[in-house]
């Protein structure tokens, strides 16, 4: 049998549903009871507005174009440099502070970052929280320490582009942006998530795609995860940087046409006792990957090490020197 309506002078007073009426002091009355209201339309604009005001305070961008200076009619040498983690007591500090003046020192010689720059564990990071044992430094003296070299790069215009990382990001979770905190008055462009930086130079324009990682990663065949972010993402680069793996491949192939340059830019924490003891090896491989970028022609070759790239620019010097004196001399 339906339950009929209550009126408002009457309570239920058991569970067969029978009433009894009640006085005015019996009741208890919400005289000003707040009555929500929700303006979808209202809360829509809100959100838009968010949206633009992060876009418009975000360092962050997908795509963007530098220019570097003509080197004399020489090559222009890239440094690919990813995955240093530093702060890490792991890291081959010798091998990475001889990049970094190598390539800051020399007319010519550029940096492109990918991400990892610091180790940044923190112990909120469950099982991978160990890592906070393996730095004597904390993350936020990781990152000014990173943010002054990296700066010393971007003021002398060395360094072209950053991109992201993982081990960047778990800043974030401290509640504010590394690229936003560390990176904003940077004069490179900052590619938070990955992206296409095309790199002028000479009568030439080289477009790399860049990401810290891509699926398709393989132990194997680490540069399998270039061709998938070809595939996927851009078909026309020319050159591909990935990092995070920890493995290094430099690669050349043709597709399309044309030929194509694949990095797999390596890593300096080439120690690592959570890869040994999950059977990986001392995993890290030694990073310095180098191009060498032509401003007359369409042409890149790459380098396993910086130093091998200092040694093919000396020799292009000397080369240039040689047949500069020899017009002079009529020959």
């Amino acid at each position: 049998m339906p339950m009929r309506e209550i009126r408002p002078n009457e309570i239920i007073i058991n569970a067969k549903g029978e009433t009894r009426r009640v006085s005015a002091q019996e009741r208890t009355l919400y005289q000003d009871k707040k009555t929500p209201i929700v303006d979808e339309k209202r809360i829509l604009r809100h959100l838009q507005e968010a949206q633009a005001l992060k876009r418009e305070m975000d360092v962050g961008q997908r795509e963007a174009t530098v220019e570097i200076a003509d080197n004399g009619g020489l090559p222009a040498i890239i440094w690919l440099v990813c995955d240093t983690h530093l702060g890490s007591k792991v890291v081959d500090y010798d091998a990475f502070i001889n990049h970094y003046e190598l390539v800051l020192n020399t007319p010519g010689a550029y940096a492109i970052s990918n991400g990892d720059e610091i180790d940044s564990f923190m112990v909120h990071l469950g099982g991978a929280a160990t890592g906070v044992y393996e730095t004597p430094i904390t993350p936020e003296q990781q990152a000014r320490m990173v943010r002054k070299m990296w700066k010393e790069l971007d003021d002398n215009g060395k360094l072209l582009a950053m991109s992201y990382g993982n081990h960047n990001d778990w800043i974030n979770r401290s509640g504010y942006s590394f690229e936003n905190t560390w990176l904003a008055d940077f004069k490179c462009p900052i590619l938070n998530c990955g992206g296409l930086l095309h790199i002028k130079f000479g009568d030439q324009v080289y477009d790399m795609a860049i990401s810290h990682q891509h699926w398709g990663a393989s132990k194997l065949n680490p540069t399998n995860m270039s061709k998938r972010f070809m595939e996927h993402e851009y078909p026309d680069a020319d050159i591909f940087f990935l990092a995070h793996v920890h493995q290094k491949e430099c690669l050349q192939f043709e597709r399309g046409g044309k030929r194509r340059t694949a990095v797999v830019g390596g890593t300096y924490k080439i120690f690592d006792e959570w890869s040994m003891k999950r059977g990986m090896g001392n995993w890290g491989q030694l990073g310095g990957a180098t191009l060498a970028l032509y401003p007359d022609k369409k042409e890149v070759i790459p380098f396993y090490y910086v130093e091998e790239a200092m040694d093919f620019l000396v020799i292009k010097k000397n080369i240039q020197e040689i047949e500069q004196a020899n017009k002079k001399e009529g020959y």
